[in-house]
């Protein structure tokens, strides 16, 4: 059962590779027994007419199971919206496993640059290896968020501490 599927961005589509296998017709092989395999599996619509070639799209083959038992019977699309709604889950995929992939490194001591190429390097994103800057300003920007955040944190309570001494001052002052 084949259906073909667009990945907008260069570096997830080279995720995608590390996710699923290709086979002998180059096609990705789906599984569900990962939950990306699950959620595409899920966005799969059937149609009468077969839908236009794209070349840019990767092609799939989707497994036989229950929730697919009518898929041979058509020709099988994703909508436009089921298509950035898979771009949005590999992209959150992504996210995800080099967050992980991170912290477990910066546990062992690991130097950010060592842990960004080990990354690459383990999930064969071959294009990013010249240019691991992409992964790093990722990381520096959510360690400037996480930073943010913690220092709103750190004047909310100042704030209510502060407050809370004034009234009290008051309420000492008054009595």
């Amino acid at each position: 059962m084949d259906i073909q599927l667009t990945i907008t961005k260069d570096l997830l589509r080279e995720y995608f590779r590390h996710l699923f296998p290709l086979d002998a017709k180059g096609r990705y092989l789906i599984d569900r027994s990962s939950d990306l395999g699950k959620a595409i599996c899920s966005f799969v619509r059937y149609t009468e007419v077969k839908p236009e070639r794209d070349p840019q799209a990767l092609q799939l083959l989707l497994p036989k199971t229950d929730s697919l038992k009518n898929a041979p019977n058509y020709h099988l699309y994703f909508s436009r919206e089921d298509l950035l709604r898979i771009n949005d889950l590999v992209e959150v995929f992504f996210h995800i496993d080099f967050d992980r992939f991170y912290l477990k490194g910066r546990k062992l001591g690991m130097m950010q640059k060592d842990i960004i190429e080990s990354f690459i390097v383990s999930r064969k994103l071959t294009n990013l290896l010249q240019d691991n800057e992409t992964l790093k300003k990722r990381e520096y920007r959510e360690g400037l968020r996480l930073l943010q955040l913690r220092c709103k944190t750190l004047i909310n309570k100042a704030y209510y501490r502060h407050e809370k001494i004034e009234l009290g001052m008051q309420n000492i002052l008054v009595n």
